[in-house]
């Protein structure tokens, strides 16, 4: 008795580990971290290794990935973005990108933004960093924040 009692108390600590190996590893590929990717601001940091610091005279760029109706939903710094997304396994796609049409001094950031949210194929996220992949190789990241603000009219 005291043997079974001993290999059953092993058993559940075994399924335990193991259990808590799994999430991590879905986690680090996004399937499980799809619920973390949805409904929240992801700051800009780099697109295809340059870097963006928060500049005063424009807004900040971010997406967001909004999880009741899977619309993007963001801000290039310069104008509004929107889009559809669809998630799997990892796995990112995202369709029917578009823009509002305000002049801006940083319309090359735009973009190039632009450019890179419609080749991205795949993402995960790592603590408070989401980086977004196209065929294996990183070309952008984004960081959890809060809402930012927005100019008036954009």
């Amino acid at each position: 008795m005291k043997n079974i009692l001993y290999a059953s108390w092993l058993l559940l600590l075994f399924v335990c580990l193991s259990a808590c190996n799994l999430s991590e590893k879905n986690r680090q590929y996004g399937v499980e971290g799809d619920t973390e990717l949805q409904n929240s601001y992801w700051i800009l940091l780099s697109l295809q290794d340059q870097q963006f610091e928060d500049n005063p005279e424009t807004s900040t760029a971010y997406i967001r990935f909004e999880a009741d109706d899977n619309e993007l939903r963001g801000y290039t710094g310069c104008n509004r973005l929107m889009g559809r997304y669809s998630l799997n396994n990892g796995s990112l796609q995202l369709t029917n990108l578009g823009t509002t049409r305000a002049m801006c001094p940083i319309i090359e950031q735009e973009n190039l933004l632009m450019a890179v949210l419609e080749k991205a194929d795949s993402y995960r996220i790592a603590g408070d960093v989401l980086t977004l992949f196209h065929q294996k190789k990183a070309v952008a990241t984004f960081r959890a924040g809060s809402e930012p603000n927005m100019p008036e009219g954009r």
